[in-house]
């Protein structure tokens, strides 16, 4: 891994208004870019919006080509710039929640939600496998919303060779209704003042650095609670987003020397899997 700036962003993707949750990207890569990060993480269902009726579908497209594709590999070609972003993927004749990685070569890999939460159950077939993509300058890996509740998907990623586990949420405070932004922004402070308490435990055991961005607000449908976090292996916070109904993105550097102090402490070296069987079983 090398030193790196990265970005991550909370925003409020609207329910069927795909022009300005990519302008939106548009804006914020830009900005990042200028602030001279190299890889950028927007919450999930950034593009698409999240939320839960038939109509979550409307944009989908497959992660490697379509409208919302070309947009983003676009944006990191003209950056330089590497862009985790989410979407409703249509594939194998069904639909996923999955978050896409670009760059400025094109296409980089997906990940697709693993765990289906409320209502998603309905819209999202769930992915199968968790990926670990390496960028040239880190590995990462990535839990989408739900999914970063298992702490067997944070160690997964870690044995597979992740160094920055990228969180991209749309946790609602009130699915489909609009909740007032005055209660709204006293549950985010809530939980900011919380942070980095269960996520830096997963972090600090896995020895990799964490980058949590949500979706913020009522966007049509339901109201998300937001939030924007970055985390050291040790862990610390490195940026955290003030309490704001705002879009915003927050940026720090990761230094790998942290990550190699931490890996020596964590428990991944004193691992006994041949009595973990149990981990594997259905209940």
């Amino acid at each position: 891994m090398e030193k790196f700036r990265i970005a991550a962003v909370q925003m409020n993707a609207l329910k069927g208004d795909l022009n300005h949750n990519l302008d939106l990207h548009r804006r914020f890569s830009r900005e990042a870019v200028e602030a001279g990060c190299r890889l950028i993480q927007f919450p999930e269902l950034s593009t698409t919006a999240h939320y839960g009726d038939d109509s979550v579908t409307e944009f989908a497209e497959e992660a490697h080509r379509g409208g919302i594709f070309e947009t983003m590999h676009g944006l990191a070609r003209e950056l330089d710039l590497v862009i985790s972003y989410g979407l409703c993927e249509r594939a194998h004749g069904t639909f996923y929640n999955s978050q896409v990685l670009v760059g400025p070569d094109g296409f980089i890999g997906v990940q697709r939600k693993i765990h289906a939460s409320h209502d998603e159950y309905f819209h999202f077939r769930m992915g199968r496998s968790l990926e670990v993509f390496h960028l040239g300058f880190c590995r990462v890996g990535t839990l989408i919303c739900y999914d970063g509740n298992f702490f067997e998907g944070w160690r997964v990623l870690a044995l597979k060779g992740a160094e920055v586990v990228l969180l991209p949420h749309a946790s609602r405070c009130a699915l489909g209704k609009k909740r007032s932004d005055r209660k709204v922004l006293a549950d985010l402070k809530r939980m900011l003042k919380g942070l980095p308490s269960r996520t830096g435990f997963y972090a600090q055991d896995n020895a990799v650095f964490a980058v949590f961005g949500n979706q913020i607000g009522y966007n049509g449908h339901s109201t998300h609670s937001g939030g924007a976090y970055i985390l050291s292996p040790k862990p610390e916070v490195l940026a955290k987003a003030e309490p704001v109904m705002e879009d915003l993105w927050i940026s720090t550097e990761l230094d790998p020397t942290a990550l190699d102090a931490s890996r020596g402490r964590s428990t991944l070296r004193n691992r006994r899997p041949e009595v973990y069987d149990e981990i594997a079983r259905m209940i």
